[in-house]
């Protein structure tokens, strides 16, 4: 058995998105084809097994994604900063869709994001599952980084606020220090980096992602020359200890 963990940012075109008609696609691929499974849960054996993940809790999530899991019955992993979150937005909807990524964590209060009343609706829907992603955001390799304000404080506000148990970490950027690693797996059963690679030993610690922003196609990511290279960089990785 072996598991594929998709990262995704923006339902929107673009590097780092995906247009909503090609989520449409692929979500229905997907459904289709593969088992579709969350951290923590047993993979179907002889099969890929497919978790969807999105970062950083964008309003487009809520708005596109969310009626499109629904849609085609997916569940996804979403990766949120508390510290962005706000109770309300009062932007219209078309200006919250229009933020750009790049100016988002700058100001949290142009509605880039789901609020707490959105971020509850998707939990109750069964549909998604929470990830922590830091409490700001930011780089867990920077040695002046706070590890326990940006990897302890997510779990416990998230969960508080949201009624769900948090147990997946993602690392804003993929990056971590040795004792951001250590520190995180104290307190999360799941942690997820960047890595392009198939996973082999199933949900559980530290699990490679494969980069799903800006798709050629539906099917794009399935090719048997991707599978072959996502199997190959899981033996490199495991080679150089990473």
């Amino acid at each position: 058995m072996s598991l594929l963990v998709l990262m995704y940012h923006r339902a929107r075109a673009g590097r780092f998105g995906n247009a909503p008609e090609m989520l449409d696609a692929h979500f229905a691929h997907i459904a289709r084809t593969y088992p579709n499974v969350l951290p923590g849960e047993a993979p179907v054996a002889g099969k890929l097994n497919v978790c969807l993940s999105f970062d950083d809790g964008y309003f487009d999530f809520y708005a596109i994604v969310f009626p499109l899991l629904k849609k085609h019955g997916l569940r996804a992993l979403l990766a949120v900063a508390p510290a962005v979150v706000r109770e309300r937005s009062d932007v219209p909807p078309a200006a919250r869709l229009a933020v750009e990524s790049e100016g988002a964590f700058a100001d949290p209060g142009n509605g880039a994001f789901c609020t707490w009343p959105e971020l509850s609706a998707t939990v109750a829907s069964g549909h998604v599952a929470i990830a922590a992603h830091g409490f700001s955001h930011r780089r867990l390799d920077d040695p002046a980084a706070d590890l326990s304000v940006e990897i302890e404080s997510p779990k416990a506000i998230l969960e508080a606020r949201l009624g769900q148990p948090v147990e997946s970490f993602v690392f804003p950027y993929g990056r971590y220090s040795p004792t951001a690693l250590n520190r995180a797996g104290c307190h999360y059963r799941h942690l997820f980096r960047i890595g392009g690679a198939l996973n082999r030993r199933g949900a559980q610690g530290l699990l490679y992602r494969v980069d799903a922003d800006a798709m050629s196609s539906p099917r794009a990511l399935f090719s048997p020359a991707r599978a072959a290279g996502y199997r190959a960089r899981w033996v490199w990785n495991r080679m150089r200890g990473r």
